[in-house]
């Protein structure tokens, strides 16, 4: 029992060579790390007393401001719509 083979259709005409740019854009593209997960840097602006309680409750805690206020967030994240909007209007009081 034979098997055929069907020869396969290749074109004839020689791919054209990337250029020296596209290939360092590939090279560098492959070089790049991954940015999922990557912390993004921002800039806020805080008042004194805002500035104060988070470098307090870092120094009492042992953590860092960066850590205070990753905590804050995700106890915002976790409250309903009614707490959120008593402390928005109690840290205007401040």
């Amino acid at each position: 029992m034979a098997i055929t083979l069907n020869k396969p259709i290749v074109d004839e005409q020689p791919a054209e060579a990337p250029t020296a740019h596209e290939v360092a854009r590939f090279i560098a593209d492959g070089d790049k790390r991954p940015t999922k997960g990557r912390a993004v840097s921002r800039t806020y602006r805080f008042n004194q007393v805002f500035i104060d309680v988070m470098e307090a409750d870092a120094q009492r805690m042992g953590q860092g401001n960066t850590d205070i206020l990753k905590a804050a967030l995700t106890a915002w994240h976790n409250m309903d719509d009614n707490t959120k909007n008593h402390w928005l209007l109690e840290s205007a009081k401040m």
